[in-house]
């Protein structure tokens, strides 16, 4: 059955719904009011300073879970270049195009675990490392959460840190943690302490495996509370984070949402990322509005995001 579920911000109406699988992104729906930002501000921060990633999302084999799952590997390649191409040709920086996988799928069944995640074969993931590696493709796996915190989630991805273009993500709107209620019952969230304690278990990963490179932390929401105490985030010298906007409606409510959540605290400390759907997004915003180098519906973007994907 599906689940809806409205939460208020302010003047703006979230509603949210989903199936008995759920993927990552939120409906947002209403109208916001930001105030109109002024010129994009490009902050020295990650993944480089003249650098963008432009990363397509999804599930391989569901194609109901966003554009990375409707196209195999060889189709994808071509259109995600093509993409990161658009976002090259307008700020002239240097794209890198990616894949931005689920790997630990929130269900609404508990599963044999009964922790209501299911984790992507192997094998069906290899051939998405394999392909990013030899195109010098970057590759996010992304953990939703289920019964699970972040700190243990982790653990499942944590050994493909080794192969060198592999990153990790944390999507909290499906953490049901001591809830006693399925995923979608209830908009999760994840504190700073327990983030702070994830790049504790990624780092001492990657100290113990020789992994010299830094590697990035991509962090999921669509309003303020689903990560709590933000200011108490650590930095680590291995680690970079992104706030990373998720959610589809117009592109004024998106806009206003991404300038609250992504503003002038931390944009010289994390990274902006700006997430679009192919699909929901009515209109979907062009890669000069999501670079803040045009109005959308009267909003534009104040600090200019580093990572964009698209579902």
């Amino acid at each position: 059955m599906d689940w809806i579920k409205q939460l208020k911000r302010g003047t703006a109406m979230v509603v949210l719904s989903a199936g008995m699988v759920f993927s990552g992104g939120t409906v947002l729906m209403a109208e916001a009011h930001p105030t109109l930002a002024q010129e994009p501000v490009q902050v020295d921060q990650m993944p480089e300073k003249n650098e963008l990633i432009v990363a397509y999302y999804g599930r391989p084999g569901v194609k109901s879970l966003g554009v990375l799952g409707q196209h195999p590997i060889e189709q994808l390649k071509p259109m995600i270049k093509k993409k990161a191409a658009e976002y090259a040709k307008i700020t002239g920086k240097h794209v890198r195009p990616g894949f931005d996988i689920i790997y630990g799928l929130a269900s609404a069944a508990p599963g044999p675990r009964k922790d209501y995640i299911i984790h992507l074969n192997s094998k069906k993931l290899q051939p998405y490392i394999d392909a990013a590696e030899n195109e010098g493709f970057v590759l996010f796996l992304e953990t939703q959460l289920g019964e699970h915190m972040p700190q243990d989630a982790i653990h499942h991805i944590l050994k493909y840190l080794k192969h060198h273009n592999v990153h990790l993500a944390v999507d909290p709107e499906f953490e049901v943690s001591n809830l006693s209620v399925r995923p979608g019952k209830k908009i999760g969230h994840v504190k700073a302490a327990w983030i702070n304690q994830v790049q504790e278990i990624m780092d001492k990963y990657m100290r113990e495996n020789g992994i010299t490179e830094k590697k990035i932390l991509l962090l999921h929401m669509f309003r303020h509370t689903m990560v709590e105490h933000k200011e108490r985030l650590k930095h680590y010298d291995n680690i970079d984070l992104i706030f990373n906007l998720d959610g589809h409606g117009s592109p004024k409510l998106k806009v206003g949402i991404y300038n609250a959540i992504y503003t002038e605290k931390y944009a010289d400390k994390v990274a902006g990322g700006f997430k679009l759907f192919f699909k929901e997004d009515h209109p979907m915003m062009t890669p000069k509005q999501v670079m803040g180098m045009e109005h959308a519906q009267g909003a534009k973007v104040k600090h200019p995001p580093k990572l964009i994907n698209y579902q």
